[in-house]
């Protein structure tokens, strides 16, 4: 029997109706916003690190005293030394000047996101590489440059980690839309 009808119609299977799906455009906002959180972030730390000079004596002792109250035993003039010697080695200059970068790259990665742009997930994921690579250039300045106390050079080097942590949190986030359906649709 010819009915002139294609075979699937004829079968007594079920047919799936493809459900179009709707752009979500809070997603790649929301994480634009994050980006921009996070430059704002990188901003002040690299805006804190090309201004930081040497240490008042008063500085270094509130430091040292704050320190020792925990088990150091330091003093201010320890302190002193151990900045000026992390100044003389680079340390907040490179970090200034890659927060710096990744402040600016983050930004603009999240403006793209916020904009719905594709860009703007590479662009984000670029900006958190930056994050990444500070964080590394830090503990690798801060390993070369011996401590007076270990809990000093602790203190610096959970900064460190938790720029890592920042990192990876803010290289993840822009590839969200990316794996939601909803999300991708609302990038061009």
């Amino acid at each position: 029997m010819q009915s002139g009808l294609p075979d699937d119609v004829l079968s007594n299977e079920p047919i799936m109706p493809e459900v179009p799906i709707k752009a979500n455009k809070a997603i790649p906002i929301t994480i634009g916003v994050c980006l921009i959180l996070g430059s704002l972030l990188m901003g002040v730390s690299a805006y804190g690190n090309l201004t930081t000079g040497t240490l008042s004596s008063e500085e270094a002792t509130a430091l040292a005293d704050s320190l020792n109250l925990q088990g150091a035993n330091l003093t201010g003039t320890e302190v002193i030394d151990y900045f000026t010697e992390l100044q003389e080695d680079g340390y907040f200059t490179t970090l200034g000047i890659i927060e710096s970068l990744a402040a600016i790259v983050l930004l603009a990665g999240g403006g793209l996101m916020i904009m719905g742009k594709r860009l703007g997930v590479w662009v984000g994921a670029g900006g958190a590489a930056l994050m990444l690579v500070d964080a590394g250039f830090g503990m690798t300045i801060l390993a070369g440059v011996e401590s007076p106390d270990p809990l000093l050079s602790l203190s610096m080097k959970l900064v460190s980690a938790f720029f890592v942590g920042c990192g990876l949190f803010c290289l993840a986030l822009p590839f969200i839309p990316l794996l939601v359906a909803s999300g991708r649709a609302a990038l061009d």
